[in-house]
Parts: C-alpha cells; sequence; structure tokens
C-alpha cells in the first residue's frame, strides 16, 4: 500500500467510527424520548385508573336504600 492509500483507509475507519458514534447518541436520545413518552403515559393511566376506582368505591358507598 502506498502512503495515500494507507492514509485514505485510516481516514475512512475514522470516519467510520465517528459516524457510528453520532448514530449511537441519536439512537440513544430517540428510545430516551420514547422513554419519557411511555413513562408520561403510564402515569396518566395509572391516575385515571385511580380515580374510577374511587368513583366507583364513592358510587357504591352512597348508594340510595332501595
Amino acid at each position: 500500500m502506498t502512503d495515500t492509500e494507507l492514509q485514505m483507509l485510516l481516514t475512512g475507519v475514522a470516519l467510520g467510527a465517528q459516524g457510528m458514534s453520532i448514530l449511537h447518541t441519536y439512537w440513544a436520545s430517540k428510545d430516551a424520548r420514547r422513554s419519557a413518552a411511555r413513562a408520561a403515559a403510564a402515569v396518566k393511566r395509572s391516575a385515571g385508573d385511580r380515580y374510577l376506582s374511587s368513583l366507583r368505591l364513592y358510587q357504591l358507598q352512597h348508594r340510595s336504600p332501595v
């Protein structure tokens, strides 16, 4: 290999490694956003379930005697 070919090979390897690092960073941030959205949805779902549960309990406790 000539010096130029060797330099091109090393440059290509370095650029490839940097590109993969950038891609991994992007994918990690995308996964973090997805996880945060899932967690927020789970909190909302849990709050809704607690509300419906307490509403049902309230309705059962305050039922008029027939």
